[in-house]
């Protein structure tokens, strides 16, 4: 009887260890890399190899890239951001005839201009949201060909780091405003009826530039409105730049044209009742065939960032600035001689360094990884990260991005040394990793950066001519609009003593 006992005992003990060998939540399946067998060191093992990183900076020459014209504008100045230094955002942006046509009433030489004022669409504000910023507004200069930044049929916006070809002629007006305001709801009683407006970026104008808008006219030597293009010829453009305080970034709307646009006060006299004065409105909007850049100008002097860029020694700290900014090279030797294992998963980890500062001034909503093809000298997709699907776009973003938590691509922890919430990003590299290991694709070069915008093709090797030729864009047209210069962070490196940038590898011998 005391045997069957033991017997019993011994299987329930047996029964209850499997329960809880069963129950045990695996790491990749809480953070949404799929079910992976459990480690146990006798079929399935876990290890991690050493990631060698190093700092780098875009140029200007590499830094320039094309977006949609519905996409979020910067404008502003970062003064005094104690890792990656000052930013200074400028908007430069065509306003247009409603519907490329005159809607002027009355005839020349008998309008007369109550106001005029320039309103931008507020999206938003990375920074200190409390500093007064001055912004000016100025005329583009005609000598700049700035109508070529457009397309046939649909208005685009570049982001420049170089704007030495954009010139002004002249300043049209300035205000000064605190960007917390900026959402506040103000009463405007320059319409038929008081109505209330927020969420605005509004500059009264020189009334000289009002009276020469009301002076134009269809046909003859004052012919403005008979054309976009013939428009242009008079008005060229707007620049707007911060020109005093401030410790921020203000976004801002373009295409928004109800609340994007120069409206025109006036009035005049009717033509057919001599002597009898009404009021009306004209109005410039931004437009199919609107031209827009947004110049992102960076000074890293006396940063940590710049420090940690000039030589080629691996660093154990990574400085990642949202496009136009910077980028970092990463490394995995230890993948030269891994053997031909199964891998189940092949995750990059790594998480932010914790700075005060960063309550100012967050993390990038996009952080991407992907490779440098020396033989062909140019960047490509991971290979096997991404697939084909049937309407000829890419699949296989969410996973690649970082497993997402509630549509962001980092998760927070606490910092047991320093109590603060830092983030965490996981790259899911399982896919190129087995191919690797095989010998089908080599060892590249990865680049970890924040794109705005990128263009790159598949990196899957043996890729049809066809193919190779597409430019799949990054971030997917299913994501949220591309948002250029805001955020940045401290990511630990390959030799950080508490932070350490490494690739987990879970596999199985053959």
């Amino acid at each position: 009887m005391k045997k069957r006992h033991f017997i019993a005992l011994g299987l329930f003990i047996l029964a209850a260890g499997f329960i809880v060998s069963c129950s045990k939540i695996n790491l990749a399946t809480e953070l949404g890399q799929g079910l992976i067998p459990e480690v146990d060191n006798i079929h399935t093992f876990d290890t991690t190899l050493d990631v060698e990183t190093f700092n780098k900076l875009f140029t200007p020459a590499n830094d320039t890239f094309k977006t949609l014209w519905s996409d979020r504008q910067f404008l502003g100045v970062i003064s005094n951001d104690p890792i990656f230094g000052k930013t200074d955002a400028r908007m430069y942006f065509q306003l247009l005839p409603f519907s490329g046509k005159n809607t002027l009433k009355g005839a020349l030489g008998k309008r007369y201009l109550d106001s005029i004022v320039l309103s931008v669409r507020y999206a938003g504000t990375y920074g200190d949201t409390a500093m007064t910023q001055t912004i000016q507004v100025s005329e583009i200069d005609q000598a700049t060909q700035f109508h070529l930044y457009n397309t046939r049929d649909t208005a685009v916006a570049y982001s420049v780091r170089d704007n030495s070809w954009l010139t002004t002629a002249g300043i049209l007006g300035s205000a000064s405003v605190v960007p917390f305001r900026l959402k506040d709801s103000t009463t405007d009683i320059r319409v038929l009826d008081t109505v209330k407006i927020a969420n605005q970026l509004r500059i009264r104008l020189d009334n000289s530039f009002g009276q020469r808008l009301l002076g134009y006219d269809t046909t003859g030597a004052n012919d403005a409105y008979s054309s976009d293009s013939v428009f242009k010829t008079k008005v060229n453009g707007f620049a707007l730049q911060s020109v005093g305080g401030g410790n921020a970034l203000l976004g801002f709307a373009l295409a928004d044209t109800a609340n994007t646009r120069i409206t025109v006060y006036y009035r005049f006299e009717k033509t057919d009742t001599p002597g009898d004065i009404d009021t009306a409105v004209a109005v410039l909007n931004f437009a199919n065939q609107s031209a827009a850049a947004n110049y992102i100008g960076r000074d890293y002097n006396g940063t940590q960032i710049i420090s940690a860029t000039s030589d080629d020694i691996a660093d154990n700290i990574l400085y990642i600035q949202n496009t136009p900014g910077s980028y970092a090279n990463l490394k995995i030797p230890g993948l030269k001689t891994f053997p031909k294992y199964i891998i189940h998963l092949a995750e990059l980890q790594m998480e932010s360094i914790y700075d005060v500062s960063d309550t100012v001034f967050n993390a990038p909503g996009n952080m991407f990884l992907d490779v440098y093809d020396s033989t062909k000298s140019k960047y490509k997709l991971m290979p096997y990260a991404f697939q084909i699907n049937t309407s000829g776009g890419l699949s296989g973003y969410d996973p690649f991005f970082s497993a997402r938590t509630q549509g962001q691509t980092y998760y927070y922890k606490k910092d047991p040394l320093s109590n603060n919430s830092v983030k965490q990003w996981r790259f899911n590299l399982t896919p190129y990793v087995q191919k690797l290991v095989t010998g089908a694709v080599p060892l590249y070069t990865m680049r970890l950066y924040a794109p705005a915008y990128s263009r790159l093709s598949l990196g899957d090797p043996g890729i049809s001519a066809d193919l190779e030729a597409i430019k799949f864009v990054i971030p997917p047209a299913a994501a949220t609009s591309a948002i250029p210069a805001v955020g940045r962070v401290r990511i630990g490196g390959g030799q950080h003593p508490t932070q350490k940038m490494k690739l987990r590898i879970v596999y199985s011998k053959l």
